[in-house]
């Protein structure tokens, strides 16, 4: 069974987590950016500045690259090797077929309490 494309999600993901600490830091620096920008930046506020455009830059490739990743995940067609095992039959008589394509999840909907 091919695992790469859940993987290629996890790594979307972790991608994105890293652009969004990387944009807290740029947050952190933004008028050190605005001022390296304008031009009035002193020695302190300049490396500050460098430092955040620098996390600004690395969000915008990791989040444009984990785009990437989950659009190659989502436009992977899945088939019966890829999309997973059935789950075992727990007794209860209802089917356990996956819903998505990595097997892992099973229906949840009860309607015990209509």
């Amino acid at each position: 069974m091919n695992r790469r494309e859940p993987n290629d999600l996890k790594r979307a993901y972790a991608a994105w987590t890293i652009a969004g600490t990387s944009l807290i830091v740029a947050a952190v620096a933004g008028s050190a950016i605005i001022a390296v920008v304008g031009g009035t930046a002193d020695a302190g506020t300049l490396v500050w500045g460098i430092v955040g455009i620098a996390s600004l830059l690395e969000a915008l490739v990791l989040f444009a690259y984990g785009l990437r990743l989950r659009r190659r995940y989502v436009n992977q067609v899945q088939t019966y090797e890829t999309r997973g095992d059935y789950r075992e039959d727990d007794g209860s008589n209802r089917p356990r077929v996956p819903l998505l394509g990595d097997g892992q999840s099973s229906q949840r909907s009860t309607f015990e309490g209509l």
